[in-house]
């Protein structure tokens, strides 16, 4: 995958993922050891934050991902993150 993000101009960062499943983004929590509780992912497909809201799992841990690649994730440009997105059906 690298070459090929290379040929279009792409940067590709490695990183390492572990704790990204077991911390919260939504509590801002960072993903290490200590933050780590992997009772919250109460299905394969769903996580509980701290103060009960649900996310999918799969994009709790891509958010921490990102947050451990770029800490300050509202300072490159990530303004915000939608829970509830509206559906919007073009007529």
């Amino acid at each position: 995958i690298e070459y090929k993000a290379k040929e279009r101009g792409i940067a590709v960062i490695l990183t390492e993922e572990s704790y990204t499943s077991g911390t919260s983004f939504l509590d801002e929590e960072v993903p290490a050891k200590e933050n780590y509780d992997k009772t919250r992912r109460i299905h394969r497909r769903l996580f509980r934050a701290n103060d009960g809201r649900l996310i999918n799992a799969d994009v709790n841990g891509a958010f921490q991902i990102m947050r451990k690649v770029f800490p300050n994730v509202s300072a490159d440009g990530i303004e915000g993150v939608v829970l509830r997105p509206v559906v919007v059906v073009a007529a």
